[in-house]
């Protein structure tokens, strides 16, 4: 009888969140839209969709873009294995505070290594070597014991460094974990939070061994990677439904010491309003040692609200979210000179 009374409320129900949908919203002009449309395809772009409310205003592709067209994402893989993870700690199997080395045994006996939480992980401050050039490898055989193996190289908590080997190790640390239950971290990913998005990647890559890339491996389109910008939106629902309790998401929007513009797999637009937070280029902020006070005078957009989150992944792809507008913007590009600044300012009606 429950999927029966489920199903009755949502019918019951609609009609509510329609009449709340339909309410007066704020929103960027269709001048700001025009105008970031017009950028986004000067810079390569291939698709952009801008949602409001839970609605599409706006969808255009350009470029060989399509609707049903799923790209590489990159990084934006990254936010997708911490919806897993939290999900996995909603579900009892992990805390986000516990050490590592509770699931990956060869760390326990490691000085530094045994400290490293898997909070530490996810907002890339783990001090773990970036190893790039061995884990992204040409037909590399199995990047999750590489990643196990990797260095300390800071103090975990110390410093910020973007880097496949925090997110790699997550992948690796799901899979054990999961075992128990029959379960891989990729399946239980589906299970859990894209399936009942109604989001069913077609490709993934994968080492020899099988393991699924979760610093940058999945395909997607860009309206699947609207719907996984709603479902963060809503803070964890579906419809009326939570798939994960909105208070899950909390320490997902906040920054760290090491870095205040980044929390767990997001960049985040907090400093905006800080004295000399500048506008910088994310992508070309990745491959520099930058101290905590330089990312402290940073920001994605200085125009742009404060509570503006985004989704990266390199070549300018992009989703962002921005919760007090009840927006999400999905941009897929293919190319290096596109700007978010630039890109978010034209949005908000300033270009």
């Amino acid at each position: 009888m429950r999927p029966l009374f489920i199903l009755l409320a949502l019918v019951a129900l609609r009609p509510l969140c329609m009449a709340a949908s339909s309410e007066a919203l704020i929103a960027p002009h269709d001048s700001g839209i025009a105008s970031a449309a017009a950028y986004s395809r000067k810079c390569g772009g291939e698709a952009l969709i801008v949602m409001q409310g839970g609605h599409t205003i706006h969808e255009s592709y350009a470029h060989g873009g399509a609707p049903d067209r799923p790209i590489h994402v990159m990084s934006i893989t990254k936010n997708l294995a911490l919806l897993a993870v939290l999900a996995a700690r909603n579900d009892g199997i992990l805390k986000l505070n516990e050490p590592v080395a509770r699931t990956i045994s060869e760390w326990r006996n490691k000085p530094g290594k045994r400290e490293v939480t898997i909070s530490e992980l996810l907002q890339q401050v783990s001090g773990l070597a970036p190893g790039y050039d061995t884990i992204y490898a040409h037909n590399v055989r199995n990047k999750n014991k590489i990643a196990v193996s990797l260095p300390l190289e800071a103090e975990p908590g110390s410093q910020f460094r973007y880097a496949p080997s925090n997110y790699e190790l997550i992948e690796e640390l799901l899979r054990r974990k999961l075992a128990t239950r029959g379960a891989t971290p990729l399946g239980y990913l589906k299970q859990r939070i894209l399936t009942p998005l109604g989001v069913r990647p077609t490709e993934w890559r994968c080492d020899r061994s099988g393991n699924p890339f979760f610093s940058a491996g999945a395909h997607l389109t860009a309206r699947d990677v609207a719907k996984i910008g709603e479902f963060i939106r809503t803070k964890g629902r579906v419809w009326l439904l939570p798939l994960l309790p909105a208070t899950a998401f909390g320490p997902a929007f906040t920054g760290t010491p090491a870095n205040s513009m980044y929390g767990l797999s997001f960049w985040l637009n907090a400093n905006r309003n800080q004295p000399g937070a500048d506008p910088i280029s994310i992508e070309d902020s990745l491959g520099n040692a930058r101290p905590s006070d330089a990312w402290r005078r940073s920001s994605i957009c200085s125009i742009a609200p404060d509570d503006l989150i985004a989704m990266v992944g390199s070549g300018g792809e992009r989703c962002y979210v921005v919760p007090s507008c009840k927006l999400v913007v999905v941009r897929f590009g293919n190319g290096s000179n596109f700007s978010d600044a630039e890109f978010l300012r034209r949005l908000f009606g300033q270009g």
